[in-house]
């Protein structure tokens, strides 16, 4: 019992070390910046639409137990679904609701989707996921040129490993680039070594890593690593170390911004409730214009971050 007890206390010393450590080193490399953004003010982005709708797909996060308002509107399968055909209380179309009456020019209703998967936290189930996403996406393109004769903007919002299954789509073998998708909306998600440098992937031509220093969930998320056993074979084994990071490798298409409400960060679930909802649209405003200014003046560093303060009145 002592024994555990000891191995308990030096297991956590450890994961504290290796926490703190890693959060003064990002202290170091930001730089910080601060938005200020009137929450009221912005039903002032609706803007009027004008030719063919864009489309908004939402990938949801892992599910660590089974929960009836996601798993039955998908009848337990990868599909993608139009946000209207849900009930008009449920949590999705609500998030996609406040989105698009913040800005129903990039997010308008009639063409917002809710992409459901099995939500489990093993990284085959996610690439199984994808190659169901691209086969949908494939799909719906077609559907929209019969409908409106062009090709759609498409853009992702992505809550956690629903990330990893947007981006595990870029390894998906193609003779062609069928689509591409204009946004690709990170939030939260889990910094893994086997999809990190799928970003600078043609796919995507815009990219947002949206994160907190408060969210533990999203650094503490394992990664499968495959190790060598002693008669040679290599087996999979479900590892504890290394964690997920924050942080992607930079590229010049990708903003990251460490995100604080009312001068405090937030947890992980919170990025996908209707209070972040309502932000979502004016945060991705903010980091446009400064992602625009960087550009213009040459000064995107290597770990140049946007912080993020959002203030109600």
């Amino acid at each position: 019992m002592e024994k555990n007890i000891a191995s308990f206390g030096r297991y956590a010393l450890l994961l504290f070390s290796l926490l703190f450590f890693t959060a003064c080193i990002h202290r170091k490399q930001i730089d910080r910046q601060k938005l200020h953004i009137d929450i009221p003010a912005a039903e002032n982005i609706i803007l009027s639409q004008s030719g063919p709708p864009a489309v908004t797909i939402w990938i949801h996060g892992t599910l660590i137990f089974y929960k009836p308002d996601y798993h039955k509107i998908f009848n337990d399968q990868s599909v993608l679904i139009p946000i209207k055909e849900l009930p008009s209380d449920h949590h999705f179309r609500i998030l996609a609701q406040t989105i698009a009456n913040h800005n129903s020019h990039q997010f308008p209703l009639e063409e917002f989707y809710i992409f459901g998967w099995s939500g489990k936290l093993q990284d085959q189930e996610r690439k199984q996921a994808a190659h169901i996403l691209h086969q949908e996406i494939n799909a719906l393109v077609e559907r929209y040129k019969a409908t409106y004769g062009c090709i759609p903007t498409i853009r992702i919002i992505a809550h956690s490993h629903g990330g990893n299954v947007a981006l595990n789509m870029a390894e998906i073998k193609a003779d062609y680039l069928p689509f591409c998708i204009q946004s690709l909306i990170l939030l939260a998600c889990p910094v893994q070594d086997k999809t990190m440098h799928l970003i600078c992937c043609p796919m995507f031509q815009r990219v947002y890593s949206l994160y907190s220093s408060f969210d533990m969930i999203q650094v503490l998320a394992p990664q499968f690593q495959r190790i060598r056993t002693k008669n040679g074979r290599r087996k999979k084994k479900y590892g504890i170390f290394p964690f997920s990071s924050r942080l992607f490798p930079t590229y010049s298409h990708l903003t990251q911004a460490k995100i604080k409400i009312n001068d405090f960060p937030i947890s992980h679930t919170r990025f996908s409730t209707k209070e972040f909802a309502t932000l979502l649209p004016s945060i991705l405003q903010k980091l446009d214009s400064w992602h625009n200014e960087s550009l213009s003046s040459n000064k995107i560093a290597k770990h140049k971050l946007l912080c993020v303060y959002n203030k109600k009145k």
